[in-house]
């Protein structure tokens, strides 16, 4: 009668464990499953950053972010429904639920990767310092010893890039690009930390006004960002990402928005 009881109880056991792990598992598929459910892949974006992302009058984002993301749903057969955000955002979006990928100028990190998970990049470039090309300083070095006002984002690389190199300056936050650059154009701040595809943009629209510090804060592996826990959607990211890059059409994307070749993916260090 022991026995008989004892195995009963390990039966019931087993249909307990069986009960409680089953969802677990259909939830690791849950997002690839809602997206091609609902035939809508529901992605964050910037409105402000050219050529990554802008709105325009018309209310409508296009930029390389936009495009990528327009790629991404077309390889799942859904249509892109863009959201909208400003940096901090780009990982509470992905947090609540509200979308389900963040494509926006987006450098993957520790700090972050504890809260979201990232696939593997599909721009690296440098975070550098974008200032008024009549600036006395060349150098991050100069640009330290100046104690200068530097504008960031909020929730962005460099509040922790800029203070490493200029432990001097003056940080100046702002929600987005725009006012940044702005800020910068109209003497409020000395210079802006931002990617190295940012500011060539940047210089460009505002000829023989702004130029680059030489030297670099911070390595910057842009990629898409995708909410934690879920590794059925990351792995089907991932593969987008790889045959993105791998295909040319991520270089030939790239150059249609920027101008000029994609830099090495490769990591050199």
């Amino acid at each position: 009668m022991f026995l008989r009881r004892a195995f009963l109880g390990l039966l019931g056991g087993l249909a307990i464990a069986a009960t409680v792990s089953v969802p677990a598992f259909a939830d690791s598929g849950s997002i690839l499953q809602s997206v091609l459910s609902n035939g809508k892949l529901r992605v964050a974006v910037l409105g402000s950053l050219p050529p990554y992302a802008t709105v325009g009058a018309d209310g409508v984002p296009v930029g390389y972010d936009i495009d990528i993301a327009k790629k991404l749903a077309a390889a799942l057969k859904v249509d892109p429904e863009f959201v909208v955000t400003d940096i901090p955002s780009r990982v509470t979006s992905l947090q609540t639920g509200k979308v389900d990928v963040t494509i926006a100028d987006f450098t993957r990190n520790v700090e972050r990767s504890t809260s979201v998970a990232f696939s593997n990049p599909y721009v690296v470039t440098n975070m550098r310092l974008l200032v008024p090309a009549s600036a006395p300083y060349k150098t991050i070095d100069e640009a330290n010893a100046a104690k200068i006002r530097v504008a960031i984002s909020r929730g962005g690389t460099a509040e922790r890039a800029v203070p490493a190199h200029l432990p001097n300056a003056q940080l100046v936050r702002f929600n987005t690009q725009a006012d940044e650059l702005s800020a910068l154009l109209s003497g409020q701040v000395d210079a802006m930390a931002e990617d190295d595809f940012y500011n060539r943009k940047a210089i460009a629209d505002n000829a023989g006004k702004l130029r680059q510090v030489d030297g670099s804060l911070a390595r910057a592996e842009i990629a898409i960002g995708v909410p934690a826990g879920d590794a059925e959607w990351l792995r089907v990211v991932n593969l987008f990402v790889d045959q993105f890059n791998a295909s040319g059409d991520n270089k030939a994307l790239f150059k249609t928005w920027f101008g000029f070749d994609q830099p090495a993916l490769q990591a050199q260090y």
